[in-house]
């Protein structure tokens, strides 16, 4: 009998008291970008707060009520915890930080308060934890557990755009955050392509497409089949079954305007 490992991306809460704000915050994001939490795993990270039993059971219940599901805990005891609560978590190592934008986009954009900065964290690959409330990117692992595979750019501009010359594979994340990512081939199901600038997928775009990441609300997504699961651009969320039908499987081109994101059939 073989037992094997996987790699998962995970997006890591680290809560802070008054829990009462913290949630307020949860909610600002969610309310802004609906679908960054559907189908992600989550780890709850309560390392060094000595929280009391009865306030993580509150935590959850609150996180519940949003739909939003934590995978595992850490920072608190296996045997603390009680019976249907997720189990423990840890292993995580640190890493150099990782500035990623907040959700919700720029204050000037949104009229929402201010950017987030987050730290970063690995299990093994690229994890990205909590700061300022906002939200990051962890990656959980088993023993025999690989870091999820990351194509390499077949060339680089200044910085300011990548090219990826071989299709994303599911469980892959490209992540650019100064510029625009090209992607000769098509991005598959689980697969996420994080973009400071536009997006272009030359072939089929399934998976996750995040573009205009550092607040550029000119971004843009282009793809030669759209059939992804999320698009975002500047913060702003759309999920699979709020896409025009009609573009389902078509040639289209995803634009921010007036704080929505609008959906045109390219010819």
């Amino acid at each position: 009998m073989k037992f094997k490992g996987k790699s998962f991306i995970a997006i890591v809460l680290a809560p802070e008291p008054p829990f009462a704000d913290w949630f307020r915050e949860i909610d600002r994001i969610t309310s802004r970008s609906p679908g960054f939490f559907i189908d992600r795993p989550i780890i709850l990270d309560v390392r060094g707060s000595k929280i009391p039993i009865e306030d993580l059971e509150d935590l959850l219940e609150g996180l519940s009520s949003r739909s939003i599901r934590v995978m595992g805990i850490d920072g608190v005891a296996g045997t603390r915890l009680k019976p249907g609560m997720p189990p423990s978590f840890s292993g995580g190592r640190l890493a150099s930080d990782v500035e990623v934008p907040n959700p919700s986009g720029n204050a000037d954009k949104s009229g929402d308060n201010g950017s987030g900065e987050e730290s970063g964290k690995k299990t093994q690959a690229d994890n990205k934890s909590s700061k300022d409330n906002s939200n990051g990117a962890a990656e959980s692992d088993s023993s025999e557990t690989e870091a999820p595979q990351i194509a390499a750019p077949a060339s680089e501009d200044n910085g300011s755009s990548i090219v990826i010359t071989e299709p994303v594979r599911s469980g892959q994340s490209i992540l650019h955050p100064d510029g625009d990512v090209t992607v000769i081939g098509s991005v598959s199901s689980g697969a996420e392509i994080i973009a400071g600038g536009s997006i272009h997928v030359y072939g089929t775009l399934r998976g996750r497409a995040l573009a205009g990441v550092a607040g550029k609300d000119s971004a843009r997504i282009f793809c030669s089949r759209l059939d992804a699961e999320l698009v975002s651009i500047n913060g702003l969320y759309k999920v699979a079954d709020d896409f025009d039908g009609k573009l389902r499987n078509s040639a289209a081109q995803i634009r921010f305007e007036n704080e929505s994101l609008v959906f045109e059939e390219l010819n």
